[in-house]
């Protein structure tokens, strides 16, 4: 079986867990779809007369490493998340992994209630987040206190990204460059360089497949907060996609108000919530 048979067969799997439970599952399609040559994410499957029955998807964030799963229903109670999470065991150690965070959908019953066999320590949780369809005005993208465009991001301008996911995620320069490394080589995925005044001050990566983009590591610099350069680059962002009929999607940790007040007055509406435990065992 080629690995464009086996995504398609996880594809097919999750559409099936998703509409039995009524959740959606972060499976991190933009690292699934990487070649295997490139990235850190690896996954463990089991098939039972060639019907695909379980996942597991490990994905590699620098010295961090998230873990989310599926079983189909009808297949569940069988062992099979368990025989998946310990045949797992070989690629997490083999890794030099920090932090690792299993995550699943609050309203997953069966997800949660695995978790609850293992130990681990609620780290924290994510809102996805859908625009709903207001209408942007012009004059809400251009009210902030300088004139802020957005435009791709050069070969060139690779170390002040990486700067800018530092500062705005709290990461270590290795694993900004790490990942910035493996970004860049996604075909579906657009580098944004925000500018004000014709400075570099912020930055997002914008992935788009079948018509839904999803706004990722979106940050403006510490230091000029609070001007509304932020507000302006989501709403271009909102008006762009919005005129080549995509929906627009993104991801915010609840712990992070601010941004996601921001999200809300710009006409983001929250979908779904998932939540991430970090393994201390």
């Amino acid at each position: 079986m080629t690995t464009t048979d086996t995504l398609r067969n996880i594809e097919e799997l999750q559409e099936r867990c998703e509409q039995y439970d009524g959740i959606s599952l972060k499976l991190n399609w933009d690292m699934l779809r990487q070649p295997s040559s490139v990235g850190d994410t690896e996954w463990v499957v089991t098939y039972e007369d060639d019907l695909l029955v379980g996942f597991l998807g490990l994905y590699g964030f620098g010295s961090d490493m998230e873990i989310c799963g599926m079983v189909r229903p009808g297949y569940r109670r069988r062992g099979i998340f368990t025989s998946l999470w310990n045949r797992a065991q070989i690629i997490i150690k083999r890794g030099n992994i920090a932090t690792l965070l299993l995550n699943a959908p609050a309203a997953s019953s069966s997800g949660v209630a695995f978790l609850q066999t293992l130990p681990l320590q609620f780290n924290h949780a994510e809102y996805q987040m859908k625009w709903g369809g207001h209408s942007v005005a012009s004059s809400d993208a251009s009210s902030a206190t300088g004139t802020v465009i957005l435009r791709p991001a050069r070969e060139d301008e690779a170390s002040i990204l990486v700067e800018l996911d530092c500062g705005g995620f709290d990461i270590k320069i290795e694993d900004a460059t790490e990942l910035y490394d493996l970004q860049k080589q996604e075909d579906l995925q657009e580098h944004i360089m925000i500018e004000m005044d014709g400075q570099p001050v912020g930055k997002m990566r914008l992935w788009t497949e079948d018509n839904e983009t999803w706004i990722y590591g979106f940050t403006v610099n510490k230091k000029l907060r609070g001007l509304g350069i932020g507000r302006s680059a989501l709403l271009q962002t909102i008006e762009r996609e919005r005129k080549n009929y995509n929906g627009i999607n993104l991801e915010v940790a609840l712990d992070n108000p601010n941004a996601l007040k921001l999200y809300e007055s710009c006409g983001f509406v929250i979908q779904n919530k998932q939540d991430y435990y970090r393994f201390i065992g």
